[in-house]
């Protein structure tokens, strides 16, 4: 018995076991919680986050952060519906905003891989430049009343399922498949565990930084048009505090903050285990500041799990 408690990876399932026991909790207590109109509604609500984290699930393995992500959510819908305000046919609207969006990503990586800013800072410097751009955009007012038909991205359903949940499952697909079965994907794995080997190894480490950014502006670009196409409505507060969920969601997933190790499946749960976390703590009743308080804990945490372990190693 000992054996297997030392053997066993906590960190590869402690997540999962964590999320098994929640929910069967959450289920014994709240009995309609297992029921599959309760858990449609808890996938499409986090579908947004979840969109935004697998982005953030590349970044982070490759040994970065990246905080502009709410902002560039905001962003991406008030270009959207400005565009589409302007005459510009719907299609046309979103391919627009998320190019933008995959650009603005791109100026991150550029700030981070070739002018050698910490990417904290950069991306920081990009939250203020994007929300006086949404202002810009937006001119300070909502901007509503988009065509009927951009509803479709958030408000439809194929059958029973919302379609914002299959555009998150598309999305943890190709994640997962990009990181754990392309030669891209474990380029990012080699420079978030170790940067200077990689170059030495051949491995382009500025042009695959650069690719995470963009990525990841694209994973914000897209959640910027399923919420603003969910509340048919773009603001400049849109997606304010996405990015600690975000970030929060692949940490407790168990990615390494200090790169090189998660994965896109790992993620989901982070983000499951947050939302069932958040649905409880409102079924209960708990303040929001409390909320808050408790999810700076869980982050702080998870951080510090991962950092002990990579000491112990260390030491080792």
């Amino acid at each position: 018995m000992k054996n297997i408690f030392k053997d066993f990876n906590f960190r590869e399932h402690g997540v999962l076991i964590g999320f098994i026991v929640l929910c069967l909790t959450i289920g014994f207590l709240t009995p309609s919680f297992f029921t599959v109109r309760n858990m449609l509604n808890l996938m499409r609500q986090c579908s947004i986050i979840g969109v935004i984290a697998m982005g953030m699930t590349f970044v982070i393995v490759s040994g970065n952060f990246d905080i502009s992500v709410g902002a560039i959510c905001a962003f991406s819908g008030a270009v959207t519906l400005k565009l589409m305000q302007m005459g510009f046919p719907i299609p046309l609207s979103i391919v627009c905003a998320i190019l933008l969006c995959m650009f603005i990503g791109g100026i991150n990586g550029l700030s981070v891989a070739k002018i050698g800013i910490p990417s904290l800072i950069a991306t920081m410097a990009m939250v203020t430049i994007l929300r006086g751009c949404t202002l810009l955009v937006t001119g300070g007012y909502p901007i509503t009343n988009p065509p009927k038909a951009y509803a479709v991205i958030a408000q439809s359903y194929v059958g029973i399922i919302p379609t914002p949940i299959i555009i998150f499952l598309f999305i943890i697909i190709l994640a997962q498949f990009t990181l754990r079965k392309t030669k891209f994907g474990s380029h990012v794995y080699a420079i978030g565990g170790n940067q200077v080997a990689s170059r030495f190894s051949g491995i382009n480490v500025d042009k695959i930084k650069m690719s995470v950014f963009i990525i990841n502006g694209f994973a914000a670009g897209l959640s910027g048009i399923i919420l603003s196409s969910r509340v048919s409505a773009a603001t400049i507060v849109a997606g304010e505090g996405y990015e600690l969920d975000a970030i929060a969601s692949v940490v407790i997933g168990g990615t390494s903050v200090s790169g090189g190790e998660g994965s896109a499946v790992r993620t989901v749960l982070g983000v499951f285990l947050l939302a069932i976390i958040g649905n409880s703590f409102n079924l209960l009743g708990v303040d929001t500041k409390i909320q808050y308080i408790i999810r700076g804990l869980i982050i702080l945490l998870a951080v510090g799990f991962d950092s002990y372990n990579k000491k112990k190693l260390q030491d080792a």
